[in-house]
This record gives structure tokens, C-alpha cells and sequence, in this order.
């Protein structure tokens, strides 16, 4: 399961696009955070590789959108185990 730290840069400030940012925060995997200037910080939390690159596709060709920057990637390998029994195998 990759998640995704980004921030969107729109080529103006974050104000004067809120109907990209409500198309944003409607896709179901995206938490939208805190907001400075013309950026905007985002949470993409889904559940395959392919699932994450339609979003940032979806979401760098959103009207006023001029960059779209990587602060974060991890993936979630261990997604619906117990992490006690990963621990416990380990040994």
C-alpha cells in the first residue's frame, strides 16, 4: 500500500482555487493538510502502486496546478498482517 506525501503547487494562491482543491479532497484516498501561499499539502494513502500514479496523474492535471513535489513515498508491505506475528517469525 504506497503512501504519498505531496505538495501541490498551483501557479496562484491556494484561495483562488477552490474548485481544484474540492476535486482534490473528493477522491476517497487523499487527506488534504495545511495550506501556505500557492501550496498545498496532501496525503495519498491507496491501495496498489498503480492506484497511486492514477491519483497524482488526476491530480497534476487539475486546473491552476503547475507542480506537483514528492516529500514522502512509503509502502506498506506488511498491509493486514498482525504485527506481533511478523515480529514473532523474525525469530
Amino acid at each position: 500500500m504506497p503512501i504519498s506525501g505531496l505538495v501541490v503547487t498551483f501557479r496562484s494562491s491556494v484561495a483562488e482555487h477552490a474548485d481544484s482543491i474540492e476535486r482534490i479532497a473528493a477522491i476517497p484516498e487523499i487527506d488534504v493538510g495545511e495550506s501556505a501561499g500557492s501550496k498545498l499539502a496532501i496525503v495519498v494513502d491507496s491501495e496498489t502502486k498503480r492506484r497511486d500514479q492514477e491519483i497524482w496523474d488526476s491530480v497534476q492535471q487539475m486546473p491552476g496546478v503547475v507542480d506537483l513535489a514528492v516529500a514522502m513515498v512509503a509502502f506498506d508491505e506488511d498491509a493486514g498482517t498482525d504485527k506481533h506475528d511478523a515480529i514473532r517469525n523474525e525469530t
